[in-house]
């Protein structure tokens, strides 16, 4: 710790006021405290916290056709079942914006499954993932895992969730044999260059306001648009839809001139 760091009006030494407490019965001292005016946080990194365990930490992740938040996220929004996609490109940042099941662009993460609990709903989208893994130079083989901070606005009561898509660690499956297990195959978590030799963001960094503004989307932001992916049919529902359209005289005989 640099010693312009620490601050105070009195006239010792360093500027500093150390206070000692009163030794116990076994001589140790229990604390040592250090009164100061003020303290200034210059140099000082806000460790990430996804260098620690994330099991706790809403979270989205991103595959080749795949989106799908956990359910730590989708608790932190009051378990709303919609939500809308808010991309800022030049930031490189997703917004998770809760709203009516009816609403343009809506896009169902929740659902209630067969024993009546709240689940994560996988939202399928090869066009989206496509745009975004070309716009962050990602990997279509890996996976892509980004922590979420969640925003609150006092004037309209609205919350959402924004994601640091530069922030996304990546995962990636390496063929790693054995004797047992020649197939075998590793999970391994890659993270961004920018992490390599630094805890995380300095201090003033991290104080940066994500969003400015909850006026319809926050600024920077648009909304992303998912088309309708053709639903997949089996042969039978294939050929019973052939049938009843036969019978009602919808298909054409190709035979006659």
């Amino acid at each position: 710790m640099k010693k312009n760091d620490l601050t105070n009006s009195g006239t010792s030494k360093n500027n500093t006021e150390r206070v000692f407490t009163k030794g116990r019965e076994d001589g140790m001292v229990e604390y040592v405290e250090q009164e100061v005016d003020q303290f200034t946080y210059n140099g000082f990194e806000v460790v990430r916290r996804e260098m620690f365990s994330k099991i706790h930490c809403p979270a989205v992740t991103f595959s080749s056709g795949k989106v799908y938040f956990n359910m730590k996220a989708i608790k932190k929004l009051n378990e709303c079942s919609h939500i809308q996609f808010l991309i800022n490109q030049e930031r490189k940042e997703i917004i998770a914006k809760p709203c009516d099941e009816d609403e343009k662009d809506s896009q169902q993460w929740s659902r209630i499954n067969k024993q009546g609990k709240l689940v994560h709903r996988h939202i399928s989208g090869k066009i989206f993932t496509g745009h975004l893994f070309a716009l962050m130079n990602w990997d279509l083989r890996g996976t892509y895992k980004c922590l979420g901070t969640l925003i609150r606005s006092k004037r309209t009561n609205e919350t959402l969730f924004v994601f640091e898509l530069s922030e996304a660690e990546s995962y990636v499956r390496l063929h790693a044999p054995t004797e047992e297990n020649p197939n075998r195959h590793e999970r391994v978590p890659l993270i961004p260059f920018h992490w390599q030799g630094r805890f995380g963001k300095s201090y003033e960094e991290s104080k940066k306001q994500m969003i400015t503004t909850f006026e319809g989307a926050p600024e920077g932001f648009v909304k992303i648009e998912f088309p309708e992916m053709p639903s997949k049919k089996s042969i039978s529902d294939m050929f019973e839809e052939y049938s009843n359209k036969n019978k009602k005289g919808d298909l054409k005989d190709e035979t006659t001139v």
